[in-house]
Parts: C-alpha cells; sequence; structure tokens
C-alpha cells in the first residue's frame, strides 16, 4: 500500500512539474499496426521512450496519437534500461499506450508540433491511413515543426504542398537508410510495401545520411528527420529549439553516448575509445558497440573506410570478449593482410574460448 501511495505520488509530482512550464503542446504520432503476436511490426518502444522524455523534460504537454486510437502492444524487451523504467513508472505514458488518441480526434485538437515516432510499423499504415495523412498535411501546410525519425518519415511520403509538389521534394532529408535496412531488417524485406530511402528520393528529397548505426539529424525549414533509433533523442532536442524553446542540459542515453563516441572515433582517431572507456566505463553499453564493431567493416564501402573500421573495431575487441567478435575480427585482419594481428587475437580467441569451432583459415593460423 505504501509502495503503491508512494509511486502515484511520483507521478503526479513528475506530472504537474513538467506540464507547468510552457503550454507548447505536441503530438507525438505512433503506428498502431503491430500486435502481440507480431511484435516486431509495430512502433519503437525506446524512440518513443527517449523522445516523450527528453520533450516532457522541456515542460512540453504531449499526446500519444496512432491512426485509429486506442491501445496500442508494450513490450518488456527493454525493460532493464533506466530510462524505460522512468518513461513507464515516472510519466502518464502508459494509460496514454492504452487509449491513445485516433488521428481524427487529433485533428481537432491545437498542438505546436509533431514528433513521428518509427519501428517498422510505420511503413504500414502511416503513409496510408486517410485520417494520418491529413493530420500530417495540417502541420505541413501551416508550417509547424515537424520531426521524424528512423522509418517515421514513411508518413510525410505521399503529403503534398498545396502546390501539389510532394513536400519532401528539394528538401534535405534523411531516414533508416538502405543499407541499414538489408543489414537489419533483411527478414522483413519482402513485407514491406516499400523501401523508405529509395521512395523518399523518388519523390525529389535529397537524401543525406551518415554511415550505418551512427547518428544523423537533417534539418530543412520546419522538418527535421533523423537517421536511426541512435539519432532520436538529437531531433527532439532540434524539435524543442523549433519550437522557440531553449532545450535543458541533460545526461545522455547509453546507447545515445555510445554512438556519438563512434562517430568521433571515425574522425577523431579510435584511441579515444580507450580514453572514454578508461574515464566512464559506466557511460557507454559495450554489447551496442561490439554489435557496431562486428558489423561496420562488413558495411564499409571504400578501402580507406575498411582501414578505419577494423581500428575501430580492434578497440572495442580490447574490451568486449566473444567467439564471433573474435572470428569476425580474425577475418579482417586476413582480409587487410594483417596476418601478425591476426594470429595474437587467435591466442587470445583460444585462450578465453577454447573450445570454439574454427574456420580453415583461421586453423591454418601458426
Amino acid at each position: 500500500m505504501k509502495k503503491s501511495f508512494y509511486s502515484l505520488l511520483a507521478l503526479i509530482l513528475f506530472t504537474v512539474s513538467f506540464a507547468a512550464y510552457s503550454d507548447t503542446r505536441v503530438a507525438l504520432l505512433i503506428s498502431g499496426y503491430g500486435n502481440e503476436s507480431d511484435g516486431n511490426i509495430s512502433y519503437d518502444l525506446e524512440e518513443l521512450a527517449q523522445t516523450y522524455l527528453v520533450l516532457a523534460n522541456n515542460g512540453i504537454t504531449l499526446d500519444i496519437v496512432s491512426p485509429i486510437g486506442g491501445a496500442v502492444p508494450v513490450h518488456n524487451k527493454k525493460d532493464d534500461l533506466e530510462y524505460i523504467q522512468r518513461f513507464k513508472q515516472q510519466t502518464p505514458a502508459l494509460s496514454q499506450l492504452a487509449n491513445t488518441l485516433s488521428a481524427k480526434q487529433a485533428l481537432t485538437q491545437e498542438y505546436q508540433g509533431l514528433m513521428v515516432i518509427g519501428g517498422d510499423g510505420a511503413m504500414f499504415d502511416l503513409p496510408f491511413d486517410k485520417d494520418t495523412q491529413t493530420l500530417v498535411t495540417q502541420f505541413a501546410h501551416q508550417n509547424k515543426p515537424i520531426a521524424a525519425v528512423c522509418h517515421g518519415p514513411a508518413a510525410l511520403l505521399n503529403i503534398k504542398q498545396t502546390s501539389g509538389e510532394y513536400f519532401v521534394k528539394g528538401k534535405r532529408v534523411n531516414s533508416f537508410t538502405l543499407k541499414e535496412e538489408h543489414a537489419f531488417s533483411a527478414e522483413l524485406l519482402g513485407k514491406f510495401p516499400f523501401m523508405l530511402q529509395t521512395e523518399l528520393e523518388t519523390r525529389g528529397a535529397i537524401f543525406q545520411s551518415n554511415a550505418p548505426m551512427l547518428p544523423f539529424v537533417a534539418e530543412d525549414g520546419q522538418l527535421i528527420t533523423a537517421q536511426n533509433p541512435m539519432s532520436v533523442a538529437k531531433a527532439a532536442d532540434a524539435l524543442v529549439v523549433k519550437l522557440g524553446l531553449t532545450p535543458k542540459t541533460r545526461t545522455l542515453y547509453r546507447d545515445e553516448a555510445t554512438f556519438q563516441l563512434i562517430s568521433r572515433a571515425r574522425t577523431e582517431g579510435a584511441f579515444i575509445i580507450d580514453i572514454a572507456l578508461a574515464s566512464a566505463k559506466e557511460s557507454y553499453n559495450l554489447n551496442y558497440m561490439a554489435l557496431y564493431g562486428f558489423y561496420a567493416y562488413q558495411l564499409a564501402d571504400t578501402p580507406e573506410q575498411k582501414i578505419v573500421e577494423l581500428e575501430i573495431m580492434a578497440r572495442i575487441g580490447k574490451q568486449f570478449s566473444h567467439p564471433k567478435y573474435s572470428l569476425a575480427l580474425i577475418s579482417a585482419y586476413l582480409e587487410q593482410g594483417y596476418v601478425e594481428q591476426a594470429k595474437s587475437e587467435k591466442k587470445l580467441l583460444m585462450s578465453a574460448f577454447p573450445k570454439t569451432e574454427l574456420p580453415e583459415t583461421v586453423k591454418q593460423l601458426n
């Protein structure tokens, strides 16, 4: 009883403290396509949580909107993340997700800005639902700030200006990239009704992006678009600025800080990873760092980029121990002709994981 009382009190205090700061109101548009049996095709809860917390921290009143309204699924796969716990326990978001506003209801409300959350589900309902398209069009025609992240820009595809031209035509725009789709959404490509980057470009958008998994936010007038989940919080900060507010200082989310560090390493040198982890290892997510290291070398386009990614991969390998990661690193070393480094990594691998099954090319290293 006492615990539930204090939880309720914390929720009330949280809500009151944020709502009192300004009368700015933003609609958070999410896909309503997902269901409990197919949770992969839904809105992205982590993107919603980060956005919600950033905007609420700046005193912005938030409504959660889905195409037809009502309850949407809420997964618990990332409940170990601190910000997910804050989102679920210290905001009214769960009650809002249990009864989202429909796009038709949202059309009767007054908002200063729109934020479109990503997730694969956004590809299936946001571009095709009539009321959702009317809602987004209203923001575009009124020249109000619109932010869309990851797959969220799918909601913009069919929006047209009063002139009849596509809203995105001639605008600097970003989204989850083709390369990221093929690397991380391969099992869904056959289900997708279109490829987002391709359709944005077909409609005349000037597509801008960073390397896969790294943050990037494009801005053009009142439009903000962000590449992937690692870019979401920055896009929310950018929306705060567009709304005429000064973003409050905040601590970076661990996944956000991780990929920001990797972005810096690609331009400033891989050694800054060692410096950062030596001084504040708890501020970064080593699993996400290893995910980047594992894929980035394979996805690099040029020999020069492969060398940069290999050095970053090796730095991460000093902090993260897993047989698949070590084998990928050995393979990269051999591809570049770094035989001695490959031999050294093999010794470390066999010392840590002696039962690892080795490919023939690695077996032959002595």
